[in-house]
């Protein structure tokens, strides 16, 4: 039976880690594209946990208590990176705040492991264990109210679950612990579905409006509330700025009367619109998703014709 549990994680991590990757091709043109290679990174590390857990290896606990707590505090990387992914900033927030959170959060455990010469299993204490649940609460809570609400809620009781695992509430090779496993799965397949279900929605729109919207709730469900918080107070800026006859809400560009844009009354709010997002994606996607010149060319993502992963 534990054998059974054992290779039912493995098999867990090496799904989520190939979804991790499809959904990484499927946001190569956003910023947060970033944030899925730290993903992959850290599903790795839970299937390192996963194997390292199966009885015929006889691993030691204090090898597999410090695997589950590196895995664990991978698993936060890319909430954090999120936070940070945005142009000219990425590149700095990934030595200056991802990797020192994981140093700051694995050093207690190494301090531990070294000094009992990997006999001892890890023993976290109260101030690690808040350290990584505050880190969790800060980065997936602006998750929340998006389109990312179910992968945020997920993702963050798989975290909690793999915790335990590390911290010697359960037993690794308990089926509390798989669950974790199956959780942080279900997590990559909510995400994968979500990020579908928008570019579906943005290759069959036939309207500005329309597309507007699309993209609008793909970046909503990616970045979360903070980011699109600030990109909508930011646009609206313009708008007030230049008397725009449009607001930027939370489903998209709406005239001050409630009812949806024409065309031509977007045409200089696109411009802003796209101006703001080139911090978050890449320009030629964003004009070419929002403005498509020819709907016969077969490379043209609102062709009807075109397939999505």
């Amino acid at each position: 039976m534990i054998t059974i549990i054992g290779l039912t994680s493995v098999a867990a991590a090496l799904v989520a880690i190939w979804l991790a990757v499809c959904i990484r091709s499927m946001v190569s043109a956003w910023t947060v594209g970033q944030a899925w290679n730290w993903m992959i990174a850290a599903l790795l590390t839970v299937l390192l946990h996963a194997v390292l857990t199966i009885p015929a290896l006889q691993t030691s606990d204090a090898v597999t208590s410090a695997a589950a707590y590196f895995a664990t505090t991978m698993l936060l990387t890319p909430l954090v990176t999120t936070l940070g992914a945005r142009r000219p900033g990425i590149a700095p927030w990934h030595w200056f705040v991802v990797l020192p959170m994981v140093i700051v959060l694995q050093w207690p455990a190494a301090s531990q492991l070294f000094g009992s010469h990997w006999r001892v299993p890890i023993e976290l204490n109260a101030p690690a264990t808040m350290g990584v649940l505050v880190v969790l609460v800060m980065s997936a809570g602006t998750l929340l109210g998006t389109n990312a609400t179910g992968f945020a809620l997920v993702y963050s009781f798989g975290i909690v679950v793999l915790l335990t695992s590390a911290a010697r509430f359960t037993s690794a090779q308990s089926p509390v612990a798989a669950c974790g496993y199956i959780l942080i799965l279900t997590a990559t397949w909510i995400a994968r579905r979500n990020v579908r279900f928008r570019q579906h929605q943005l290759r069959t729109a036939v309207t500005t409006s329309a597309r507007t919207h699309a993209v609008w709730k793909l970046f909503s469900s990616l970045y979360g509330f903070a980011w699109t918080r600030r990109v909508q107070d930011r646009v609206n800026q313009f708008a007030r700025r230049e008397q725009w006859t449009v607001r930027l809400t939370s489903t998209g560009f709406e005239r001050l009367d409630g009812n949806t844009p024409t065309h031509d009354e977007l045409q200089k709010p696109l411009e802003s619109f796209i101006w703001v997002l080139t911090r978050f994606a890449d320009e030629s996607w964003l004009r070419q998703v929002l403005n498509p010149q020819n709907p016969d060319d077969l490379t043209n993502p609102h062709r009807s014709a075109v397939p999505f992963n």
